[in-house]
């Protein structure tokens, strides 16, 4: 419940501050890296996601969005382990600067469910990476949107899943993305 109230908070803040609504965006993001290291060791994560949002004035955004994630990790004779992240959130984004302008940074902060799943095997100590881990979670990020035409804008994003709500957890889920968005 405690998560609950502060929803119903921001909801009711960012309700308030502006008086243009009706607006729909459909985004979505990627992201893949890759990491060689020495004696064939590698790592590589691939992340995209999808948002559904709705303006409830020009500049809050109510949002729902789903990301997946999948992290490869191998190093031979010690780990060969595969994680796998399914985020299911639901947020509010506050949007600087005019509806119009061709530039708009934007915050945001939601409620997250987390599903994770791990496999493999950390070989060295005989330790096997399996079974799932199911949480909620604090979603924060700080972003841009840079409308390419009327409607039709790229987005960037760095968002961060606080663990358990602690703050100090921030850069243990740290991810940047990019992708676009489409209005109508």
């Amino acid at each position: 419940m405690k998560y609950g109230k502060i929803i119903i908070t921001i909801v009711g803040f960012f309700w308030l501050i502006s008086a243009q609504a009706g607006m729909f965006e459909v985004g979505s993001s990627f992201s893949w890296s890759r990491s060689n290291y020495n004696a064939g060791s590698y790592t590589w994560k691939r992340e995209w996601g999808l948002s559904l949002g709705y303006y409830l004035t020009q500049d809050s955004e109510i949002q729902f969005s789903y990301g997946d994630e999948t992290s490869k990790t191998f190093v031979p004779n010690v780990q060969d382990t595969t994680y796998r992240e399914r985020v299911y959130s639901l947020n509010m984004l506050y949007h600087f600067f005019e509806q119009a302008s061709d530039f708009r940074p934007f915050v945001r902060l939601g409620i997250a469910q987390i599903n994770r799943d791990a496999t493999g095997v950390y070989s060295a100590a005989g330790y096997y990476a399996s079974g799932r881990f199911d949480t909620i979670s604090i979603v924060g990020g700080l972003g841009f949107k840079l409308k390419i035409i009327e409607k039709i804008a790229l987005k960037t994003e760095a968002t961060s899943y606080l663990t358990g709500g602690a703050i100090g957890s921030w850069s243990d889920n740290l991810t940047f993305n990019i992708g676009g968005a489409y209005y109508f």
